[in-house]
């Protein structure tokens, strides 16, 4: 029996991320995983990478590297392009869109680039149509200190994108964010788990999503659909994988000033098949009464202040949490996502980093937070 190509591949992630995603790769038995700045190498037939794009929660996307050479103008990037195994990921009839970087290298037009590996592909394939619609399939071209690496990204629309979140607020969580923020907190599906900001309720949705071992990418679509021999018989079945190992869930709550808000988180976690898991309610921090007894975890990524322009207002939301872990909560651990401590220690609580992390463009840091 024919085996499937093995691919080498790369799972693309926000910084900080890059173990994490390695540890979710391992786990599904992907061989070679080896995190690098930016993401995660590792070797995988197309099962493997149906199954990282269906599975992974914390990557951005996962590309398959069609090819890496040397080269130092356009005539030898174009042929050297045009023997790579395209018809292994590319039909001729799909919308192809080609995106260029160049740097440090004899070669400093990325639009060139661009349309050279273009062309390349029209060359072995016929001729492919451009397009630059997200929804097309996308060849990414980098060349560095005078290396091509070619990449077919097997995702489409970032990995994130679940599916469920179709309604949000002015500052949300990204999912992929969300699930890193469960691991780094040291959270565990058998323990209490609240989210005083909760927003849209990303974090809740995405704690549930791991306590019912649901795969994060199950209700939407891939680039990799469209590639030559996807076979959808094969996709249900991945879809079926793992689907008994549930775990017991010791409780999912979740708190915001807004009413609107809480109206979206309940509406996303009924689109993500949760609903039934995460309690929500419009209540300000130290108004929370109904929590379990601990030991349980408070976990959150309030509002900054820099996005929503209230530090006032969110070093006073500190000092309410503070109240909370003096008293109802005092046998709960807690971690915030911030900016920075400062705030922190204005409403007299200290942080101890756990990891540096970004969000929306800006640096910050997820802290343990303890009473000051």
């Amino acid at each position: 029996m024919k085996k499937n190509p093995v691919e080498n591949c790369f799972a693309v992630t926000a910084p900080g991320l890059e173990a994490l995603c390695a540890a979710e790769l391992e786990a599904l038995g992907v061989e070679s995983v080896e995190a690098v700045s930016g993401g995660v190498n590792f070797v995988g037939d197309r099962l493997a990478i149906w199954r990282a794009n269906l599975w992974l929660r914390t990557a951005s996307r996962v590309l398959v590297r069609v090819g890496e050479f040397k080269c130092r103008d356009f005539p030898t990037l174009y042929h050297k392009a045009c023997r790579l195994p395209w018809g292994r990921f590319l039909k001729p009839d799909a919308p192809l869109s080609v995106q260029g970087s160049c740097r440090r290298s004899r070669l400093i037009h990325s639009d060139r680039l661009a349309e050279t590996v273009q062309q390349a592909v029209n060359h072995a394939l016929g001729n492919v149509s451009e397009s630059r619609e997200r929804q097309s399939q996308t060849v990414y071209a980098r060349v560095d200190r005078d290396v091509c690496t070619l990449s077919v990204d097997s995702s489409g629309e970032l990995l994130h994108r679940r599916g469920y979140r179709q309604e949000q607020g002015k500052a949300p969580l990204r999912e992929t964010l969300a699930a890193a923020l469960l691991q780094l907190a040291g959270w565990r599906p058998d323990q209490p788990l609240w989210d005083p900001f909760c927003g849209s309720g990303t974090l809740l949705i995405e704690a549930a999503l791991w306590a019912r071992n649901l795969a994060p990418g199950r209700h939407r679509s891939f680039a990799f659909m469209d590639w030559p021999k996807f076979h959808p018989n094969k996709w249900q079945g991945l879809l079926k994988e793992f689907a008994s190992e549930t775990l017991p869930v010791a409780g999912l709550y979740g708190s915001d000033l807004d009413s609107k808000m809480i109206t979206l988180a309940s509406r996303n976690a009924e689109r993500a098949g949760v609903g039934d898991l995460c309690l929500f309610d419009v209540l300000p921090c130290g108004l929370r009464d109904d929590l379990p007894d601990g030991p349980g975890l408070i976990l959150s990524n309030p509002p900054y202040g820099e996005r929503l322009d209230d530090e006032a207002g969110v070093v006073a939301s500190f000092k309410e949490l503070r109240e909370v872990l003096e008293g109802p909560c005092r046998d709960w651990r807690a971690a915030l996502l911030v900016p920075d401590l400062k705030r922190l220690r204005k409403a007299g609580l200290k942080g101890k980093p756990l990891a540096q992390l970004s969000n929306g463009g800006l640096n910050v840091v997820l802290a343990d937070v303890t009473l000051g």
